[in-house]
């Protein structure tokens, strides 16, 4: 249940509306992904998502993780 990675633009990146129902997970990495990408140039919204019926069992990271990306992308940059 990943949402991202959502760069600022001048364009405007957005995800937004987004429902996640009646999931079950046993040993996600994480479970709630969500990856704002910060910059320096305009925006980007990540709103109305709905999580709604989720069981997690045993997440082997976090249950939940809101915040950067964790991987190394091309050139270098994590």
């Amino acid at each position: 249940m990943s949402l991202g990675s959502v760069p600022p633009s001048t364009d405007h990146q957005c995800m937004r509306n987004i429902t996640f129902r009646n999931i079950q997970m046993d040993y996600p990495i994480k479970g709630i992904y969500i990856k704002p990408n910060p910059g320096s140039r305009g925006d980007g919204i990540i709103e109305n998502i709905l999580y709604e019926n989720v069981v997690m069992n045993t997440p082997i990271w976090w249950g939940i993780w809101i915040g950067p990306q964790q991987q190394h992308q091309p050139g270098g940059v994590m």
